[in-house]
């Protein structure tokens, strides 16, 4: 599936003849990603020679160097500091950003995702080296819209410690009054879809939240220890990447039942993937834009929209390319780039920058791309598809919503 459509350059003519597109262009050195987008195999073996002979990317240290002056910074890094279009102006998005390592990869995905009109919380994790930190700060200083965030968390996995940045960085961004939806992210993913396409999706969404939600293939024995949840709730298992709109992070920070709910995922194992599933798909709650049907995401009746992440099972058992995995998730490489390419996803799991750095060279290049085309007029991207989803056709209402609690 591509949703996006390539407009005749003959037409709009008037229309771009006053627009340029002055942001530095990314273009990936060395290969060719057009023939890694199209699967050519002489072109993905010589990338996978080239990976071993790329020269290393910049050091913590020249990063922060460069922070000394902002404005050379954000233009030898290619922010875009536009709004580019009055729609994306008014969509303003929240993000945070869990990260504790690979500085010029966490750049890269900032930069990627980078717009002034939205809002970022860094959380750098407390066991991250001093100058990782460092730099986190020196390129948040750069800006007025990204921010460290106010705790540092020992992050653990498995344990309550993955779930609660989230909670931390969602504290900090609620006193920003316009983002209209928050969307949480770790050092390791690249977007699948520019900001205008995201915008357009979270657009169609109308409130929408997509979160992904797993009864049958969940590991009851999990709630044992925490016992059954309160309110009447039914333990929904899911993952921690979500795209949900403001009132959903309200209803956490501000709704006692809200708070109820967090405290009793305190003991449960792997919170983070507990927690946002169990709100979305317990509609009695009566959260704006959670689920009424079925909670169980599947390729085809409710998709999971928000992350590709490759488990190698169902419902999320794809090719992994290169054949190397990181605790059951797929690596992934330029093998992946025609699949990721046609993907509907916002974002993609998981990078490693010593691995997969061609990959996202490509995928940075491919966003530019887009970016480039929408803004001028030369590219549609069609929404259709999102429109048509089960969650965005089975939501709670702001109606339904004000009935409860």
């Amino acid at each position: 599936m591509d949703p996006h459509t390539s407009v005749d350059r003959g037409s709009n003519l008037m229309e771009r003849e006053d627009k340029t597109f002055p942001w530095k262009q990314y273009k990936a050195e060395e290969v060719d990603c057009v023939k890694l987008f199209a699967g050519d195999r002489e072109e993905l073996n010589r990338s996978r020679l080239l990976e071993e002979q790329l020269p290393p990317p910049p050091t913590e240290e020249d990063i922060v160097k460069l922070t000394n002056n902002c404005e050379a910074f954000q233009q030898e890094y290619g922010f875009i500091m536009s709004s580019l279009t009055e729609e994306e102006r008014n969509f303003p998005i929240a993000y945070s950003m869990l990260v504790f390592k690979d500085a010029p990869q966490v750049l890269q995905l900032l930069q990627a995702v980078y717009r002034p009109q939205n809002v970022y919380c860094i959380h750098v994790d407390k066991k991250a080296a001093p100058l990782f930190r460092d730099v986190m700060s020196a390129v948040a200083d750069c800006f007025d819209n990204v921010f460290l965030a106010s705790q540092r968390i020992d992050v653990k996995w498995g344990t309550f410690t993955v779930l609660e940045p989230e909670v931390v960085c969602m504290q900090n961004l609620f006193p920003f009054k316009k983002w209209k939806y928050f969307i949480n992210l770790t050092g390791q993913e690249f977007p699948l879809r520019t900001n205008f396409e995201l915008v357009r999706i979270l657009t169609t969404y109308n409130g929408a939240n997509d979160v992904e939600g797993i009864v049958k293939r969940a590991n009851k024995d999990r709630y044992t220890s925490a016992g059954p949840p309160p309110h009447g709730t039914v333990p929904v298992k899911g993952s921690v990447h979500i795209a949900v709109n403001r009132d959903f992070v309200n209803f956490i920070l501000h709704n006692p039942v809200g708070q109820d709910i967090l405290n009793w995922t305190r003991g449960v194992p792997h919170a983070s993937e507990e927690f946002f599933s169990l709100l979305n798909h317990n509609p009695h709650l009566g959260i704006r834009g959670s689920y009424k049907g079925t909670p169980e995401s599947d390729p085809v009746l409710k998709p999971f929209l928000t992350r590709y992440k490759n488990w190698g099972s169902y419902p999320y058992n794809f090719p992994c390319a290169d054949g190397k995995w990181m605790r059951s998730i797929c690596i992934l490489s330029t093998g992946d780039l025609p699949l990721l390419d046609k993907r509907p996803e916002m974002f993609a799991n998981k990078f490693y920058q010593d691995y997969s750095r061609v990959a996202l060279e490509c995928l940075h290049e491919r966003l530019y791309n887009h970016t480039r085309d929408e803004f001028l007029g030369m590219m549609e991207f069609d929404t259709s598809y999102y429109q048509n989803v089960s969650f965005v056709k089975n939501m709670v209402t702001v109606e339904e919503s004000k009935k409860t609690f």
